[in-house]
């Protein structure tokens, strides 16, 4: 609705944010993010910036980088020359900037490497579980998933995104 709607006049909408933000706080569910950088080498070192004393030394056992390529050095030369050849960033999703072509080679280097046809890289596992599960939910008639809030978030968007 537009602010200026019938049935909007009068409405504090700072109120209305500041309570669900105090909510969120007494709920225990008011999310900081810590401010780090990882040390190149040295996993799971990190340097930590929160407070005001400067960055101070931390361990950091979670990573999505399970098998450290993240810092091989042929990860990162090929990063390096893939940065100098093309520059930074995609341009958009695959649907609306296309493909890029790393990311085809990658695909046909992962199939081949499973013997599978194909191979498809999400942005996330968030991303893969949620969109795996919408679309082959969809797509299977008659199918009910069972789930429950202990699920990881990524699973019950996916099943409330299929419909079933």
């Amino acid at each position: 609705m537009h602010a200026d709607s019938p049935g909007t006049r009068g409405v504090d909408y700072s109120r209305i944010f500041a309570q669900a933000i105090d909510r969120l706080h007494v709920e225990g569910r008011y999310r900081v993010f810590i401010d780090i950088l990882r040390n190149k080498g040295a996993f799971p070192n990190a340097r930590c910036f929160a407070g005001h004393n400067g960055p101070k030394p931390i361990t950091v056992w979670c990573s999505n980088d399970y098998l450290a390529m993240g810092q091989h050095p042929d990860v990162i030369a090929a990063m390096e020359e893939a940065l100098h050849d093309v520059g930074a960033g995609s341009g958009g999703t695959r649907n609306i900037g296309g493909n890029t072509h790393y990311h085809v080679d990658l695909e046909a280097e992962l199939a081949d490497l499973h013997g599978k046809e194909a191979a498809l890289l999400f942005t996330s596992g968030y991303v893969s579980n949620e969109a795996t599960l919408a679309t082959l939910a969809k797509i299977l008639p008659g199918c009910i998933i069972f789930s429950d809030e202990l699920n990881h978030a990524s699973m019950i968007a996916g099943i409330r995104n299929s419909g079933c």
